[in-house]
């Protein structure tokens, strides 16, 4: 019995590692032949190159260049220049001129030069034809009794005018940019008053009238400012452009030279010619405009401007009226100009810079 138990034991262990063995042999198999087949579905492992420890590189910047623009602008406005003068201590005006509502005939050139790395420059210079409008001058009580306000024909008057800026463009995208700059603006102007007609009840002063054709009074300015502003400018629908530039005027100084023709003479009380006049005051000035690129390089547009600069400073009567001793009077001017304009301009570039390496 025990034999049969034993016999029946070594047959089953035997059985279990036959099985075994087959199942070893089944998997090693599969194995083989899986191996390859997986193999073509791994992603190679990326080969990573290790620098040197004197490894360096260099960021290439694109070259310097510089895109430039001129053109032509004509502008159409008007302007008021007008002054007050006070007696020696300040306290009570004298008198009051006031240049209004003249036009303004003007032609300018201008140009501006953008470069890649933010930089920019432009500027302008013009010359304007000052016609029509009219002088009121105005003689004030104690001083002339009674009140004196007589009108004259502004006519034949001139400005020359020109300004420069250098700036940066602090925010720019493909199309728009926000810049500031700084800079300079001069403005020269003549205006002249022909005739005159009483306006008031004082019959000394111009009291029998003087023709159109007889100059009475002229006023040679020239303005000096410095500028410091903003300018924005954005594209839109592919070919307009719109601009704008705000400049403020922290330093504006004045010289300039009143002549009284009628006044102007040998006898006491008389003037001996041009009066001198000075002052240092501020200003600002706007400016706005729509441009159309007609192609790649021509543009026209429209735009509109205003001007505004005021001083306060004196009128040099020392040494200037014969007979008399007399003393500089406080004197405060302002001058406004404001118009529309149409432009035209070419934009050629990028150029790259002269370079001396």
């Amino acid at each position: 019995m025990a034999s049969a138990i034993q016999g029946a034991v070594v047959t089953t262990i035997k059985a279990i590692r036959f099985a075994c063995s087959r199942s070893a042999l089944a998997f090693a198999l599969s194995l083989a032949t899986a191996a390859p087949v997986a193999a073509a579905d791994w992603p190679a492992a990326p080969v990573v190159p290790v620098a040197p420890a004197n490894w360096s590189y260099k960021v290439v910047e694109p070259p310097a260049s510089f895109v430039g623009e001129f053109g032509l602008r004509f502008w159409y406005g008007r302007g008021t220049t007008a002054k007050d003068l006070f007696d020696v201590g300040g306290g009570a005006m004298i008198s009051r001129l006031t240049y209004s509502d003249f036009d303004i005939f003007a032609a300018e050139g201008y140009s501006r030069f953008d470069f890649n790395s933010g930089w920019f420059l432009k500027g302008y210079v013009g010359g304007a034809l000052l016609s029509n409008g009219k002088l009121k001058d105005e003689d004030f009580e104690p001083f002339i009794v009674p009140y004196s306000a007589t009108l004259s024909r502004q006519q034949d008057g001139s400005a020359f005018y020109g300004s420069v800026d250098a700036g940066f463009k602090l925010v720019r995208g493909p199309d728009f940019h926000i810049g500031a700059f700084g800079g300079y603006h001069f403005l020269a102007e003549t205006v002249q008053g022909f005739g005159c007609g009483q306006v008031a009840t004082n019959p000394l002063v111009c009291g029998g009238g003087i023709p159109d054709t007889i100059a009475v009074i002229s006023q040679v300015n020239r303005w000096n400012s410095l500028r410091v502003g903003l300018e924005a400018s954005v594209d839109f629908n592919s070919r307009f452009r719109f601009t704008v530039d705000a400049a403020y005027l922290p330093i504006v100084w004045l010289d300039g030279a009143d002549s009284h023709y009628l006044r102007i003479g040998p006898l006491p009380g008389d003037f001996t010619g041009p009066i001198p006049e000075d002052g240092k005051g501020w200003g600002y000035q706007l400016e706005a405009a729509l441009n159309y690129r007609l192609t790649d390089i021509m543009n026209v547009g429209i735009g509109g401007r205003y001007w505004h600069m005021e001083a306060k400073g004196s009128t040099h009567f020392e040494g200037h009226i014969v007979g008399f001793m007399a003393a500089p009077q406080p004197v405060n001017w302002r001058v406004d100009h404001f118009g529309v304009f149409f432009q035209t301009s070419v934009k050629l570039g990028p150029y790259p810079l002269i370079s001396s390496n």
